[in-house]
């Protein structure tokens, strides 16, 4: 296995416990880097005289088969739908599960098949995005231990099947209402779309801990697209574009991020970690599955039949981490015991007769959440699957007091708290059982009275209570709020009390700022010209910043547009900056313009400078083009060949040769010649015949992209180029 590839960085913990953004930045920048492991012993104090202690044991904390017409319990996002339920259309933005659309594209269950139902995150159409996200906090403390099935299926572009299908944990204090970034991003992870520096990235996921990417495409391993941005960790890959993807058929995981900023690399089921390709995968079978149809009028429970040899089972287990929130004690909790850093383990059983196989073995970051909650997420592209999910379970992966209780601040809070601010409490607890709790009551005597349903707490479920605390003068003065809680309830009239749980706010948000950096000058460049840049500049702490400032290696006379930013938050936290760049004659000759750009502001006498954000210009003198047209006339049908031909013109200023042409549904690409010198180009062909697939998708969609290789070696890609056709049953008849 790959455990021993990735060590993490041992975080100490401190005795107050801080959520700030310089944290979130140290965690982020950690993955991937060499440290010993992390130990940690976790006391426990005597039991009060008149309640028994929480007995241990491993419950089931969420259990959805995702098989009836409802699931309410998740949130759906886009083109995320139940096939238990009647026929619908799902909801802008996020909205409750609901039925499946009546006009689907692939080999999809029906509609209304409830208790043969699936949660569908896509179906075969191209530019689908769906993801499930489970907004209750569970507890982190005892680890997880995560079963799920997922389909991956049925593709319109055959050749090439995508995205995948991807898992992931955030941090429970935080509110689930939205994925990260689809597409090669797979719904966790940040995403720059196509590369394009014109263009913003795409935030991941809020506040992410670790998302498993079942990636049948495999543009998840790779780092375009501004994927692990800031991280000191890389893909092995790189930051470039490839095709084919790097990572195809392949689990990747990738670890912590927030907004633009981590969700780096950690590990892949690879047998190469270099830097050079091919990545070739060791996973001993196919995560997307053979079928291709099912028959018109097809039943539920034949589809499911149908279906089974599809079916891909994954097991994740996540043990359970050092950090305070992980090995906390009490009363009547934890008993003392040892603990090591957290481990994820991934395990998939390919349904093929030869059971689970364990895939990945790998130290998990630190510091572990107090909470997560979770989601899943699927997308297609150009390229399509598709993906269904059923039967996820999710328990503790060690025994949980009879009672449990996690104690934490709700997020967001006010970026800088002062006297008088309201903050918002949450109080997670978790019945293990056995029998029901009545009576449930959480004491905290700091922040006071906590509001707790009153229903009856079914044994493996787990509730939030709530509070309000008021931040006071001498909070403030203190510098952070230190207060515990613990939860009581009855089991069959006998009181039964929680470990305590402990937290301790810090008051105030330290001073920070980052810079985001964008070329607006669309490519290519080229000796003279003038490129236009801007700067995003935030304010991410909780005072006021003044004298705000860039500072560019590259470009002079930058201009602001405010020079004052407000805390985190508020409105006028972000401003953008404008300047511009000349394009030198020694910028040609060294092909390239690396800019570095920071930005600076005060906080009172303070000097605040962000990170450093880059941005890389390629210039010529070496470049090419492809043009791409039908030939054959339409109507096009089932069976017809149609031709296409390929213009490629050498733009730069250096003789290319090998050149030619890829086409992702054209096998054989011939060009007149393979040499071109600067300003000549060449005409190619190919042909494809259109099959009782592209009949059934009604369309066929070419993706191609022209190449060629300079003197040096260097090499040189066109941009990609999309056609598409309209595939007809029959030929109109005129006259």
């Amino acid at each position: 296995m790959h455990g021993a590839l990735i060590q993490f960085v041992n975080v100490s913990q401190p005795s107050v416990v801080r959520r700030d953004r310089a944290r979130r930045r140290r965690r982020f920048a950690a993955a991937g880097l060499t440290a010993a492991a992390v130990t940690g012993v976790a006391a426990a104090a005597g039991p009060a005289a008149a309640a028994v202690p929480a007995q241990a044991s491993t419950r089931v904390l969420v259990r959805e088969t995702f098989t009836e017409a409802t699931a309410p319990d998740f949130t759906g996002v886009g083109s995320a739908c139940l096939t238990g339920a009647k026929a619908g259309t799902p909801g802008p933005g996020d909205h409750p599960l609901a039925g499946c659309p009546a006009t689907e594209i692939g080999p999809v269950p029906p509609n209304g098949a409830a208790p043969y139902g699936y949660l569908r995150l896509t179906d075969s159409s191209n530019d689908q995005a769906g993801a499930v996200l489970y907004n209750h906090p569970l507890p982190a403390s005892h680890g997880l231990d995560i079963t799920f099935d997922t389909w991956q299926y049925g593709s319109t572009t055959p050749a090439t099947p995508a995205d995948g299908i991807s898992f992931f944990l955030v941090n429970g204090d935080r509110t689930l209402t939205q994925p990260g970034a689809f597409g090669g991003s797979l719904g966790y992870a940040q995403k720059r779309p196509d590369d394009n520096p014109g263009l913003s990235i795409i935030h991941g996921v809020n506040e992410g801990y670790l998302g498993v990417g079942l990636d049948v495409l495999g543009n998840y391993f790779g780092d375009w697209e501004q994927r692990g941005n800031g991280c000191a960790r890389r893909s092995p890959s790189g930051t470039q574009f490839r095709i084919p993807a790097p990572g195809t058929n392949m689990v990747t995981v990738r670890g912590p991020g927030d907004g633009i900023e981590g969700y780096c690399f950690l590990t892949a089921t690879t047998s190469n970690f270099s830097t050079s390709g091919p990545w070739p995968s060791t996973l001993p079978g196919k995560l997307q599955g053979p079928l291709t149809a099912l028959p018109p009028g097809v039943t539920a429970q034949q589809a499911q039949t149908l279906l089974e040899p599809s079916r891909r089972r994954i097991h994740i287990t996540l043990t359970p981490g050092s950090s305070p929130a992980a090995s906390r004690g009490g009363r009547h909790g934890v008993s003392a015991r040892l603990t090591t850093g957290p481990e994820l383990t991934v395990t998939v059983d390919f349904n093929d007769g030869t059971g689970a196989h364990t895939v990945l073995s790998v130290p998990a970051p630190e510091p572990v959440p107090a909470t997560y909650k979770f989601g899943f997420a699927a997308s297609t592209g150009l390229f399509t699957d598709t993906h269904l999910i059923r039967n996820v379970t999710i328990d503790t992966e060690e025994a949980l007091p009879e009672l449990d209780l996690v104690k934490q601040v709700e997020e967001p809070r006010p970026a800088h708290l002062t006297a008088g601010d309201r903050v918002n409490y949450e109080f997670v607890v978790t019945n293990s059982g056995p029998g029901e709790i009545t009576g449930l009551t959480v004491t905290d005597p700091t922040v006071g009275p906590v509001t707790c349903p009153a229903a009856p707490l079914p044994e493996g479920r787990t509730v939030t209570c709530t509070a309000t605390y008021v931040i006071t003068a001498a909070d403030v003065a203190r510098g952070h709020v230190p207060d515990t809680a613990q939860a009581e309830g009855d089991a069959n009239g006998t009181t039964i009390t929680s470990p305590e749980s402990s937290d301790d706010l810090p008051i105030i948000e330290p001073p920070n700022l980052i810079v985001e950096k964008l070329v607006h000058t669309p490519g290519p460049f080229h000796l003279g010209q003038t490129v236009q840049y801007s700067y995003l500049v935030t304010n991410t702490g909780g005072v006021r910043l003044d004298n705000i400032q860039i500072s560019d290696d590259h470009v002079r006379g930058i201009t602001c547009d405010a020079t004052t930013l407000a805390p985190a938050g508020s409105p006028g936290d972000r401003t953008t900056c404008r300047g511009t760049y000349r394009i030198t004659a020694a910028d040609a000759a060294n092909g390239l313009v690396t800019n570095h750009a920071t930005a600076t502001g005060t906080a009172g006498d303070q000097k605040i400078t962000s990170p450093r954000a880059q941005a890389t210009l390629r210039i010529g003198p070496a470049w090419i083009t492809l043009r791409k047209r039908l030939v054959t006339p339409g109507p096009y049908v089932q069976g017809q060949l149609v031709q296409y031909s390929y213009l490629v013109t050498n733009t730069g200023h250096r003789t290319l040769h090998d050149i030619a042409v890829v086409d992702d549904r054209v096998a054989r690409v011939t060009c007149r010649t393979t040499r071109l010198a600067p300003g000549q180009h060449t005409l190619c062909h190919g042909v494809y015949r259109i099959t009782a697939q592209d009949l059934r998708s009604g369309h066929v969609t070419n993706l191609a992209q022209a190449g060629g290789i300079d003197a040096r070696g260097d090499t040189f890609a066109s941009h990609l180029v999309k056609v598409t056709i309209r595939v007809m049953r029959f030929v109109p008849v005129t006259g």
